[in-house]
């Protein structure tokens, strides 16, 4: 059966926020390199988004493993209306592979393809979410009858919504309007949780017709809420092991995280995007020391 966590459906719309659209046409040199980064998606282009991601919570040495594997397709274009943006998704594919048995082989959404409509305003900013009703169902759907009760929880069209903003704001309101010299740096905190980010402009790089900016991107970690992600998995090997969960406490951690995004700063067109977090906790209970280690890989491929 698979194990569905409550984080699952960052995974799924960890595109939302970034889909744009490129128009594949040779821009000039003062259009690949504006002063500042712009929001100005082409209009009625479509194009196709592949994100895989991967993740593994393990304690080496022991059984315990959950290893999560992700390949999510989109169909996407950009529209307007009235005066907003309007992008819209088509769900086309769906893997999900839990400890090496497939779930879902990918195929099963193409008899009903779903989609869902993103209104954005002049630099990004979401201003309606439509259609994660539709989603919602859709999803909860694909699973079998037990699971559906949880993917309608874990899917639902109000933390579907939550999580295209929070997308928007990793994708555009981190980066519009910012300057885009090579070596400019800027920070960045989200609001709700305190948590800093800060991004440099690495160096430029020819992407399809045009000439993006290879941006990466640091964070200030919470390693306090990193553990609680996982602290489910912990608890329940514990107590296989005749333990006490509430025993268990944080003796140290170890996180190494690289973002790096290719952007065309013209359009806010992303041509790749990755993100790769390393983690070991070092967890200490009455039986000793335990290391947990949590690796996590997502990566977006863009054809236009």
């Amino acid at each position: 059966m698979v194990s569905f966590k409550q984080h699952a459906a960052v995974g799924l719309l960890l595109c939302l926020g970034a889909c744009s659209s490129g128009n594949g046409e040779p821009k000039s040199a003062a259009q690949a390199q504006p002063v500042v980064f712009t929001y100005a998606p082409a209009l009625n282009a479509r194009h196709r988004e592949t994100m895989r991601r991967e993740e593994e919570v393990s304690i080496p040495g022991t059984p315990m493993r959950n290893a999560e594997r992700w390949v999510i397709d989109w169909d996407v274009v950009t529209s307007r209306e009235s005066d907003l943006y309007k992008r819209s998704l088509t769900l086309v594919g769906l893997k999900i592979n839990v400890n090496g048995v497939d779930a879902l082989r990918g195929d099963e959404v193409k008899a009903s393809p779903v989609t869902i409509e993103v209104t954005t305003g002049k630099n990004g900013e979401v201003v309606d979410v439509r259609g994660t009703e539709r989603l919602s169902e859709a999803i909860a759907k694909l699973g079998a009858p037990d699971v559906q009760p949880a993917l309608r929880r874990i899917f639902s069209p109000q933390r579907l919504r939550a999580l295209v903003a929070l997308r928007s704001v990793e994708q555009h309101a981190d980066f519009v309007g910012r300057p885009t010299r090579v070596g400019s740096q800027w920070k960045a905190k989200d609001p709700d949780t305190g948590q800093a980010r800060q991004m440099q402009v690495v160096r430029e790089e020819r992407c399809d017709a045009a000439q993006c900016l290879r941006v990466r991107r640091e964070y200030d970690v919470d390693r306090k809420a990193l553990f609680e992600e996982i602290s489910d998995n912990v608890a329940t090997y514990v107590k296989s092991q005749g333990g006490d969960p509430s025993a268990i406490k944080v003796v140290g951690t170890d996180v190494k995280i690289e973002d790096s995004l290719l952007i065309d700063p013209a359009t806010m067109d992303y041509h790749s995007a990755r993100f790769n977090e390393s983690a070991t906790i070092r967890v200490a209970g009455p039986n000793g020391e335990l290391p947990i280690s949590i690796q996590r890989l997502r990566e977006t491929a863009y054809k236009y």
